[in-house]
């Protein structure tokens, strides 16, 4: 194609050469004999003349465009215009014509595509001709346009149109060229434009096709506004294009001999949206098209008029009546004040009593209408409606939010004559400044308010003015480079403040050039970061943290400087450890490469902070996992960063700083989301210093930061752990300075006077940032009630909520404006805009009685003692209105689609609360529901609109998609016509057609509303009022399936309140909460349980007269059968159990299908020998041994639930029960899986069970005859682990006879009844006998059963000995064992185990088998750990776990090993063939079926009643009564609530929490046995690995929740999958859901999850923290109960954050545990451990007494007392307290002062005061420990170090600098004394280093920068020690001496240049003077 170009081209230059060359020698008569002979040139260049209008014609032109917008697809609406009209073009002049437009004719389109058709409409054809009316002038030469020429009467808009057809003109057609590319000036800008030409030669055409790449323009026409505080993500505009244009253009130009004639051309244009991926997501067009055909060519001359033409720009397309016209609203303004007022009335009167869903539309009305208006208008209303608040409120939030100059000067006028209050002046100045544009004239209004209105102060309108200043700045240097204005002033602003060293304009001005983000700021804020300046390093902390947080958003602008300078602080050591990671935090923003992250890992591996460490670690490996597409590179980056790091870093815990960071983005939407939390820790506190939470979301091709917080708590944990004040009074009558200043150059740590602070960001720019202190507090009081009102006291507050308090406040708040505006080749703009507009309104009255009523001296503690009456009537109204627009936007026209979302919210409070706080009463009424109240309303619809300016009420607004347009599967039929042999067709035809015809396919006619509208009601008749949410959602997905379309329809979501009718009228409803002694006198109904077997009395006989026919078929159905276990058999096949148990509620009311004989057979014994438990086992009211048999999971909820409280542990085992004995027939059975075949045998004994009860001790009972376990049953030996059988052996047959078989299971039953936990309440004499009676009988039943077990030959069994040991009660149990066991639990993961590791590999994880490991707690403080197998797997038969805390340990040898899988559930189903389910029915001594019910032997902890007071006075309501029973062991938590009608439903919840167990069950129904969902939290092993399991049972669920779940589980799969889960085939329970997972790392875990019919499993889970592996802490018991649960929480974190020091005689461990060997000084005293802040509330001190000995004496100073203490003559230790002796006499042990409290324990004295941070300091005489509160780490200073956590800053010295040796380090924390009258005899002074080292190539004279303990004057060293100091050097020349070097005050600032070891003195010898 190319050869064929290059021809025709290289042939037209022949062809021309060869013309030319004939006309020259032949002459112009001799050339037409060439013609033959050049017949074969073409005739390419024949058109030598370009278009252009000749002088004296005139032109006519048939003229047409067309503008629609809307969704490409068809059947969709659309909305547009078309304009027809004749153009008139004549030639006046040279290069200079005259273009008219007249027989305009306009119509619009506004219906479906394309079926629809133009209407014409009159007004606005009569608009357009009034704005076309007027000719313009314009230049043409050579096909283009040069300056347009136009009278002022002419509008913008109407010279634009003109401009649309002329740019039809504009023609750039190069001569010699068929196709070529080049820039071309249009309409839109200068654009790349492509040009193919062919020629008609016979016709003498020549056709022309012109395309534009509207997206690639050197002069773009585009307007762009709202969206100044984002910025582009380059890689996704890259991948994905949100909007393109394209513009084809195709001529037919007519050439003559001397002209070029344009006689058609026809311009199509499209403009595409997408706001999501352009190719699966959807977009949305606006097609444009012009049609240019020339009719006529008139010749005379053309007439101009007599008007001055000025020139009105080119041919580029200028902004008019679009940036003032807002898209959603079209309406005439003529008396703009008039209308002001009038829409203003309109919005106050719509929004005085509710808030309607088009309040925000009237807003934006009222907005344009300000917009419009002049500042006279704004004067003139705000002097008419100021006055009225509720006019006035609307004024300023309207006038904010209008966005220029006019407005900004309105304000400042306000502010000038303080018509506004601070506060109005703030919200006022901070909408405005953010929503203007920076124009000059808003910059010189915004600059004059700053200079002039906003105070520099830390006030809250100082903060908010700056920052929004700087925030405008920023968007002027975004626009522009044109700001150095108001960077001038902030820079300026900077360097006053630091001249003042005022440290809250320094904050406020770093801030502010942080908003701005400008490179030019950059050398400005330097002079605040340590390193790079002088005077820096002296700056507090916050200083250096805002700084580096300022280079944030100069980042994004220069990272290549910012990186230089984060990245050297963040190498500089020295620097604190929050600043090098805030500068890291920043460096990482800037996107670095390769080199720069790795040198952030090798400094970490070198890094000796594990703060820092953490933090960068943690940081670079949650930006390894980014999705986001613009950190793709840098994510490879930190990948390949984190494996050059040591996985240890991956270990670190909670208490250092971590980074946290969720990504998501989805292609198909290109969109994206992510989350970051960054944690900086200090000290390493439980509550972090720092934490900062920002949020990132990618659309549109740009990246925004919606949302920063950060938070920096200094003090807050100090707060908690001891209601300090953070503003207290620390005078006290002890000067810790003067202490202080015998120290070297002590400093304090720097310590801000905020406990808490913390700022706001909002997409980048800082809003607010403040403190919570007193100023604070004050600022803001100050700001709400004006600068001239006195701020009330709490005393007039209280006084005036008494008469009542009413508040109103409404805000209009125009959120969001983005308008992005383009031009079309019509001439007409095409906008596409998102607003989002909300108004919200608070209004309530509050009234208080309060008895008895404040006194003068009235204090905030005295509430807690007074009865308060709160009658309070409030409501919080909420609509928010978001409209999408895409089409034209002028102030005469506007068509396009319009996506409106409506929503609004109301939240009525009418509530009258009674608290007698005293008495633990509240009480609150409110009023029934009488009317429909919508609590939410969401709508979103999407139209086709068309309006014009003359003829409003023709408005047209069509939705883009009909409800009838959308197909309805269900209604079409399938209809084939075979006899033809033609394509099978699909007819859709109505529903009605197909009943009439009989199509047995038909569902029957639905109506349109049961078709999209989805209802659901929850009916609360109880209280009259139910709750119903509605949903409706019609879209066009139908038509093409993409995310777009989703959203094209009507969407409409609603959640209401309705009445509902009762028998009697309710006149309120009341909540009673009473709590404490006082709770039962609240009960309205008593709560009992009703035995349900004596209910069914009268199905006794009828059990009679079925068991004399089953007694004489009694052994039929059996066989010979084995020596077994007390474990019932069952079997696995159906999903669902066929019998239930015989004693549930149902069960009595019709007879068991498909059991066995014996069920029924058994049925009178145990209604005669049970008694009822109404919180035991709910399966079944029977004993804990009867079991059935079941083709499914289980053979009863009662076998299932027995099973987990008959489990054989090792240790003593607790029970609760009453006194009670049993008769029953009994048998028992066993079952090994993997067997096939199964044994049964049948046995008959009667058994009584005699229990006795101790309420201190213990109990112990006797149980005589046999018993079982039921479904499974397993035994322990006493090392914990489960004993396993072969499935081989376990076939084998047993040769036992039956009577050996009744006699072993007699004995069992014996022993495992010998082990229950008595009754709490009985008497103790009962309980001592009983521990007695428990001591011999274990003996006896211990010998038996071993007799017993070792005449069985059953597989499957323990041995003898190992059942004697479980059976065994361990009267003395060894602590230190126990915590063996307990760590080897947790330490399990590491032990290399090759079985457990081959098993871990081999097996699937969901394959594995979980064994539970919980520790058993027993009142006397002992543990029996256990190792329990739990199975859940299919086939098998599993156990509900007991909820109750104590277990029954059954005593039986024999535990049948269960195994997981299809092998299982095999031999299960084929022993279910073989074998006769034999029942051994007794009465079990099991905790679990004995739990009694709390309430009938304690009264309820809480007590709530929700009772509707009914005007029959009936009762009707619900009651709440909580028991909670907790000691040492467990926490026992039962929960009932009944209905206060006589009704026998009732709803039981009881939870039982141990250390490693929780168990938790509700039951509700009558007498709560209808519906049972339990679940179970165990913590063990998964192969080896430290795991965690979460069971849920559930027996029989109401149909709701089944439909639910059912649906809920459809989307499990899905979702799973895409979460990375894996899905694996296995039978699972149909009513068990499991979750297990186990550690494999700190940092990953395996999970599996096992539902009915689903299991899913994913392997290697990582997680976003570490798991704390390791072993676990002792276990110390405490009661906890209800009311002290969330202390004890506390307390426990508290103490485990709690650090030591200890301090022995010749070495000492600091509170980070680093120990140090060094022997301290022998009478000088030395500081132990100190307060190092600013007030220092307590110093320790010691030194020795005696050189020669090793007793000590220790000094305690605090804040108001002085303590000493000291070893006295009979090696005692004596106390004193101020001076004045302590705890000298006998028998007093204990001694407080003020905050300090003393105690002395033998020879030990302790010393607490835990107000002031110190927990206690414990002497002996020789041994000093001292421990701190949590909240004062990084506080403390002294040997003992200062307690941060980190070990790498252990030798901190006074001075803040690191001491080289432990021996400097302790050196410098020894006290002075002026004199050596006080025992200590030294001094510190500078030394000498004794030769003359060489640095820097020069000998030198060396002096220590640190001072050396010596001698003083008159005294010599008797003992001496070598201490490593610093010292710095001058050249030997240079003269310093000693004596200069001491005076010098550069010392403390100069350099180290060598580190040597010297002498220091430690002790000396004084003769006379030596002071």
């Amino acid at each position: 194609m190319q050869d064929v170009t290059n021809r025709k081209y290289h042939n037209s230059i022949n062809c021309y050469t060869a013309k030319l060359t004939a006309a020259i020698l032949l002459g112009e008569k001799n050339r037409n004999c060439c013609c033959n002979f050049y017949r074969s040139c073409n005739l390419v260049f024949s058109y030598l003349a370009e278009p252009n209008f000749s002088e004296n014609k005139v032109y006519v032109f048939d003229y047409e465009s067309v503008l629609l917008s809307g969704l490409p697809e068809k059947g969709l609406a659309r909305a547009g215009i078309r304009i027809k009209s004749k153009v008139e073009i004549s030639g006046i002049g040279p290069k200079l014509c005259l273009i008219k437009i007249h027989s305009i004719e306009a119509a619009e389109y506004n219906g479906v595509w394309p079926t629809s058709s133009f209407s014409r409409s009159l007004k606005l054809t009569q608009l357009l001709t009034g704005q076309l009316s007027n000719p313009i002038k314009f230049e043409y030469s050579s096909g283009h346009v040069g300056n347009i020429m136009a009278p002022d009467s002419v509008s913008d808009d109407g010279l634009n149109i003109y401009r649309g057809i002329l740019n039809v003109l504009e023609l750039s057609i190069k001569k010699m060229q068929h196709s070529y590319s080049l820039q071309e000036a249009g309409i839109g800008g200068i654009c790349n434009t492509m040009y193919a030409i062919q020629e008609n030669k016979r016709a003498n055409l020549v056709y022309v096709t012109k395309s534009k790449d509207l997206n690639s323009c050197e002069e773009k026409v585009q307007m762009v506004t709202g969206s100044a505080y984002t910025y582009p993500c380059q890689t996704c505009q890259q991948r994905n294009k949100n909007s393109q244009a394209t513009a084809t253009y195709n001529y037919k130009i007519k050439y003559t001999r001397n002209e070029a004639l344009i006689t058609q051309a026809d311009v199509e244009e499209i403009h595409e949206f997408a706001p999501f991926n352009e190719i699966t997501g959807g977009n949305a067009i606006v097609e444009a098209r012009q049609k240019f055909a020339l009719t006529d060519v008139l010749k005379h001359t053309t007439e101009v008029p007599l008007k001055e033409f000025k020139i009105r720009g080119s041919l580029q397309y200028q902004f008019g009546s679009e940036l003032l016209q807002l898209p959603v609203h079209l309406f005439t303004i003529k008396d703009v004040e008039r209308q002001i007022e009038e829409s203003l009335q309109d919005l106050v009167e719509s929004t005085s009593e509710q808030l309607p869903s088009d309040a925000p539309a009237k807003a934006l009305k009222l907005l344009h209408l300000f917009r419009a208006a002049s500042e006279e208008n704004y004067e003139s209303v705000w002097k008419q409606l100021s006055s009225r608040q509720a006019y006035r409120r609307y004024i300023l939030d309207i006038i904010s939010a209008v966005a220029n100059h006019r407005a900004l000067r309105f304000l400042r006028h306000k502010m000038e004559r303080q018509e506004v209050t601070n506060w109005e002046a703030t919200q006022a100045v901070l909408v405005a400044l953010h929503s203007s544009p920076p124009t000059q004239d808003v910059m010189e209004e915004a600059t004059i308010i700053v200079k002039k209105h906003c105070p520099r102060s830390s006030t809250v309108l100082g903060k908010v003015c700056h920052l929004s200043y700087a925030s405008l700045c920023h968007k002027q240097c975004s626009s522009s480079d044109s700001c150095s204005e108001c960077l001038q002033l902030l820079h300026g602003f900077a360097g006053e403040a630091l001249s003042k060293s005022n440290i809250e304009e320094i904050t406020l001005a770093l801030k502010a050039l942080g908003n701005v983000g400008h490179p030019a700021s950059i050398k400005h804020i330097k002079k605040f970061l340590p390193g790079y300046a002088t005077g820096a390093s002296d700056l507090p902390l916050k200083v250096h943290a805002t700084a580096v947080v300022a280079l944030k958003n100069i980042g994004k602008k220069d990272p290549k400087m910012v990186q230089a300078i984060t990245l050297e602080i963040f190498l500089t050591q020295k620097n604190h450890p929050r600043i090098r990671m805030l500068a890291a935090a920043v460096l990482l923003e800037t996107k670095p490469g390769l080199p720069i992250l790795m040198t952030l890992a090798d400094a970490v591996l070198k890094e000796p902070s594990m703060q820092v460490t953490s933090f960068i670690y943690s940081y670079l490996r949650a930006l390894g996992r980014s999705t986001d597409p613009d950190l793709q590179v840098m994510a490879s980056a930190c990948r390949i960063a984190v494996r050059a790091l040591s996985p240890k870093f991956d270990r670190s815990g909670y208490q250092f700083s971590k980074v946290f960071r969720f990504s998501m983005f989805k292609d198909s939407l290109m969109s994206g989301l992510a989350a970051k939390y960054l944690v900086l820790n200090n000290a390493g506190s439980l509550i972090p210093t720092v934490a900062i939470s920002q949020l990132q979301a990618h659309f549109l091709g740009r990246v925004a930061d919606p949302l920063e917080v950060g938070i920096t708590a200094e003090r807050v944990q100090e707060i908690f752990a001891k209601g300090y004040s953070p503003n207290g009074d620390w005078e006290t009558r002890y000067d810790f300075k003067e202490i202080l200043k015998k120290l070297s150059d002590w400093k304090a740590f720097s310590s801000d006077k905020p406990f808490a602070s913390g700022y706001l960001k909002m997409f980048g720019q800082e809003l607010f940032f403040g403190g919570l202190d007193k100023n604070a507090i004050q600022n803001a009081l100050q700001a709400w009630y004006g600068p001239d009102e006195k701020i009330p006291s709490i005393k007039r507050i209280i006084s005036s909520l008494q008469s009542g308090v009413g508040r109103q406040w409404t805000k209009a708040l125009l959120s969001s404006e983005i308008r992005r505006i383009v031009p079309t080749c019509t001439g007409f703009p095409t906008e596409t805009s998102f607003y989002y507009s909300s108004i919200t309104k608070a209004a309530g009255n509050v009234q208080a009685q309060i008895t008895p009523s404040p006194k003068s001296d009235f204090r905030l503690t005295d509430l807690l003692n007074a009865n308060i009456r709160l009658r309070s009537k409030m409501s919080l109204r909420l609509a928010k209105e978001m409209i999408f627009v895409v089409g034209i936007n002028t102030h005469t026209v506007q068509a396009g689609l319009e996506a409106h979302i409506k929503m609004s919210a109301q939240v009525p409070v009418n509530v009258v609360a009674t608290a007698h706080m005293k008495e633990k009463n509240i009480k609150i009424e409110i009023p029934p529901c009488k009317d429909e109240i919508n609590i939410i309303t969401a709508r979103s619809k999407t139209f086709a609109v068309t309006r014009n300016i003359g003829d409003l009420a023709a408005s047209k607004m069509t939705p883009v998609l009909q409800p009838e347009a959308v197909p309805d599967i269900m209604k079409m039929s399938f209809d084939s016509d075979s006899a033809s042999g033609e394509t099978d067709k699909i007819k859709e035809r109505q529903s009605a057609e197909d009943i009439s015809s009989g199509n047995s396919f038909s569902f029957g006619q639905s109506s349109q509303k049961e078709r999209f509208v989805q209802s659901l009601c929850s009916n609360a008749s109880t209280f009259g009022i139910q709750v119903c949410i509605e949903r409706k959602s019609i879209h066009a997905a139908f038509i093409k399936n993409v995310p777009l379309h989703y959203l094209v329809g009507e969407h409409t979501f609603k959640m209401s309140f309705k009445p509902v009718s009762s028998e009697a009228p309710i006149e309120k409803i009341q909540f009673t909460i009473q709590a404490g002694d006082q709770a039962p006198t609240k009960m309205v109904r008593l709560v009992k349980f009703e035995d349900p077997e004596a209910q069914v009395s009268s199905r006794k006989k009828a059990i009679k007269r079925v068991k004399k026919i089953l007694d004489d078929n009694d052994y039929q159905g059996t066989r010979k059968s084995r020596s077994s276990s007390s474990s019932a058999s069952s079997t696995s096949g159906s999903a669902e159990s066929k019998v239930r148990s015989p004693s549930s509620s149902d069960s009595d009311k019709r007879p068991p299908q498909g059991s066995t004989q014996i069920n029924l057979k058994t049925r009178q014994s145990k209604a005669k020998a049970k008694k009822f438990y109404p919180f035991g086992d709910s399966g079944s009211s029977s004993s804990s041994g009867s079991s059935s048999s079941s083709s499914g999971s289980s053979s009863s909820s009662s076998s299932r639930d027995s099973s987990s409280s008959s489990n054989s542990r090792s240790g003593s085992s607790n029970s609760k029960s009453g006194s009670s004995s049993s008769k029953s027939s009994s048998s028992s059975s066993s079952k090994s899986d993997g067997s096939d075949s199964s044994s049964s045998s049948k046995s008959r004994s009667s058994s009584s069970c005699k229990s006795s009860s101790n309420s201190s001790k213990g109990s112990s009972s006797s149980c005589k005859g046999s018993s079982s376990s039921s479904s499974k049953s397993r035994s322990s030996s006493h090392k914990g682990r489960s004993s396993s059988s072969n499935s081989k052996d376990s076939s084998s047959s047993s040769t036992g006879s039956s009577s050996t078989s009744k006699t072993s299971g007699i004995k069992q039953k014996a022993k495992k009844q010998s082990k229950t936990k008595t009754f709490p309440l009985a008497s103790t004499a009962e309980g001592q006998r009983s521990v007695r009676e428990q001591k011999r009988k274990t003996q006896t039943n211990s010998s038996s059963s071993r007799s017993s077990s070792s005449r069985s030959t059953s597989s499957g069994t323990s041995s003898s000995s190992e059942s004697s040991s479980a059976s065994h009660h361990h009267s003395k149990y060894d602590r230190q064992a126990e915590k063996k066991y307990v760590k080897s639990q947790f330490n399990s993961h590491s032990t290399v185990d090759v079985s457990a590791e081959r098993e871990y590999q081999l097996s699937k994880v969901y394959q594995l088998h979980f064994r539970s490991a919980h520790i058993h707690w027993h009142p006397d403080h002992k543990i029996s750990s256990s190792s329990e197998s739990s199975s859940s797997e299919s086939g098998r038969s599993h156990s509900n776990s007991s909820s109750s805390g104590s277990r029954s340990h059954s005593g039986t040898s024999s535990s049948s090993s269960h195994h997981h899988g299809e092998t299982a559930g095999h031999s299960s189903r084929k022993s279910h063939v073989s074998s006769e389910i034999s029942i051994h029915h007794s009465h079990g001594c099991s905790l679990t079926h004995e739990r009694n019910f709390l309430g009938d032997v304690i009264p309820p902890g809480i007590t709530i009643v929700a009772q509707a007071v009914r005007s029959d006075n009936r009762n009707q309501g619900y009651q709440a009564t909580a028991y909670v029973h907790s000691d040492a062991a467990k926490v026992d938590v039962q929960l009932v609530v009944v209905q206060l009608a006589e009704t026998d439903w009732k709803v039981c919840a009881d939870a039982v929490l141990l250390p490693l167990k929780a168990q938790a069950r509700v039951r509700w129904g009558k007498e709560c046995r209808d519906f049972r969902i339990a679940a179970t939290a165990t913590t063990g092993q998964l192969a080896r690995k430290p795991a965690v399991q979460l069971k849920v049972q559930w027996r029989r669920l109401p149909s709701w929740i089944k439909k639910t779940s059912t649906a809920f589980m459809q989307y499990i799969p899905g979702a799973a999958l895409v979460l990375g889960f894996s899905e694996a085939h296995q039978r699972n329970p149909s009513h068990e859901f499991i979750v297990r997972a186990a550690a494999t790392s700190p940092r990953t875990i395996d999970t599996v999850i096992k539902a009915p019919g689903v299991t899913l499993y994913y392997q290697a889970l990582r997680l976003p923290f570490t798991l704390p592996l390791g072993p676990s802490p002792a276990y110390e018991t405490r009661d906890i109960t209800a009311w002290n649960l969330f202390s004890e929480i506390a307390s426990q974190i508290a103490q485990e954050d709690q650090s030591t020091c200890e301090i022995r005689e010749r070495d000492f461990k600091t509170f980070d545990h680093v120990s140090h060997t060094y022997s301290f000084n022998k009478s000088c005293s030395l500081i132990v451990v100190q307060d190092c802040t600013e007030h220092p509330k307590f110093i320790i001190t010691t030194r020795k007494v005696d050189s020669q000995s090793f007793t000590r004496e220790v000094h305690i100073n605090t804040t108001s007392v002085n303590i000493t203490i000291c070893s006295a003559a009979n090696s005692s230790l004596l106390v004193t307290c101020n001076e004045e002796q302590v705890l000298a006499q006998r028998g007093i042990c204990d001694y407080e002062k003020e905050d300090v409290k003393i105690s002395k324990n033998g020879r030990t004295v302790t010393v607490e005061a835990p107000a002031l941070g110190l927990k206690n300091a414990a002497f002996d005489g020789v041994i000093l420990k001292v421990t701190l509160a949590s909240w004062m780490r990084g506080k403390t200073c002294g040997v003992c170090g200062n307690n941060d956590r980190e070990k790498h800053n252990e030798l901190l010295m006074p001075n803040q600098k690191l001491a080289h040796s432990s021996s400097a380090f302790v050196h410098s924390w020894v006290l002075l004394e002026e004199t050596c009258s006080g025992g200590c005899k030294l001094q510190r002074s500078y030394v000498k280093l004794n030769r003359n080292p060489t640095i820097d190539g020069e000998e030198s004279v060396c002096y220590s920068v640190d001072p050396v303990l010596k001698c003083m004057k008159a005294c010599t060293p008797i003992e001496k020690t070598s201490v490593k100091v610093g010292f710095h050097c001058f050249p030997k020349d240079t003269v310093v001496n000693l004596l200069e070097w001491q005076r010098s005050s550069n010392k403390k600032s100069a350099s180290e240049d060598v580190v040597e070891s010297v002498d220091a003195d430690i002790d000396c010898n004084c003769a006379g003077d030596c002071s």
